[in-house]
């Protein structure tokens, strides 16, 4: 069972019964350790954010995650960034072990060599997602200019390798983000990776970002967004956005650095647009009206309180949901 069962019901009856004002700490915590990357993705919005690039201190992480550690048991650490650039990453990977907290990186493998893997594997990851995204040389330099397809395919190999026959190994994903640009290699790149020693394949849809990468969304929300509710993510420097897919930086809803998470989570900025949301009026925020994070129905709801993050997000793969959206 996930902590603080109590806590999760509260957030969850809190969505179902559209209430803005949430009396309790959010389910799922995104940290931005680094907003620093080595590649420009074509489907990211870093390439468009006008935020300073920095590194969460681990005094800042500290307080984060000593705030979190009742409710969370897994944080991920990639928020909006390479989590390899962070000169002190295993320290940041540490501070949730000593917490009980599973942590989770996103990589794009190409800072990943033999040291690093190694590195990584006995710095007990909770989760490790390798985002390739390509079945080919050509179909890579598309997609991620600057980066290089034959290192990152060999440096996940080399991963996955070490890894085989570990008891204390993460959960490993490769994950294949589908675009107009590489839908055609999907099939491809999931046959090559299975069997090779990953836990999943993930093929899934691109999203817009809130706007900032793609075309708006294709048909109008259903329902409130569910992020509003159960997720909170923090930039490096402790400012809130309004949603982890609010990468660009065009929203503060408060300061960790100055404020606690619950305090933000449960304040005034998020509840007016939660108001919103529970009003279907998803057109007059900013942000929120050219998002296509698809509507959840309320099975998937329940569950996120009933299950903990990592291991809905096994279940998430294991079923292949939004695989093919």
């Amino acid at each position: 069972m996930p902590r603080n069962l109590a806590n999760r019901l509260r957030v969850v009856r809190s969505y179902l019964f559209r209430r803005p004002r949430i009396r309790a700490f959010p389910l799922e915590l995104q940290l931005g350790i680094t907003n620093r990357c080595n590649l420009d993705c074509s489907f990211c919005p870093q390439r468009k954010s006008g935020k300073p690039k920095g590194d969460m201190s681990i005094d800042l992480l500290d307080r984060l995650l000593e705030q979190a550690a009742p409710y969370v048991d897994t944080v991920d650490l990639s928020f909006d960034g390479e989590p390899f650039l962070h000169s002190r990453w295993a320290e940041c990977v540490a501070a949730c072990r000593r917490r009980g907290i599973n942590a989770m990186l996103e990589t794009n493998a190409l800072l990943l060599d033999a040291a690093l893997a190694r590195e990584a594997l006995a710095a007990g990851l909770g989760s490790i997602t390798f985002s390739l995204d390509a079945n080919s040389e050509e179909t890579y330099r598309q997609l991620k200019p600057g980066g290089d397809f034959n290192r990152a395919v060999a440096n996940t190999e080399r991963f996955l390798r070490l890894a085989s026959g570990r008891t204390d190994r993460p959960y490993i994903q490769i994950q294949f983000v589908k675009t107009p640009e590489n839908s055609h290699e999907a099939d491809a790149f999931r046959k090559h990776w299975r069997g090779r020693g990953a836990d999943a394949v993930h093929i899934k849809p691109m999203l817009n970002f809130a706007g900032s990468c793609g075309p708006p969304p294709g048909r109008p929300a259903r329902r409130p967004c569910l992020f509003l509710w159960t997720s909170l993510a923090v930039h490096w420097d402790g400012t809130v956005p309004l949603c982890c897919l609010e990468i660009e930086g065009r929203t503060e809803m408060g300061n960790a650095a100055a404020r606690p998470l619950e305090e933000i989570f449960s304040g005034d900025s998020f509840s007016a647009v939660r108001e919103l949301h529970a009003r279907k009026c998803y057109g007059k925020h900013p942000v929120c009206r050219n998002c296509d994070v698809p509507s959840v129905a309320w099975p998937l709801v329940l569950g996120s309180a009933l299950i903990g993050d990592l291991t809905r997000r096994k279940l998430i793969n294991s079923l292949g949901y939004f695989a093919d959206l």
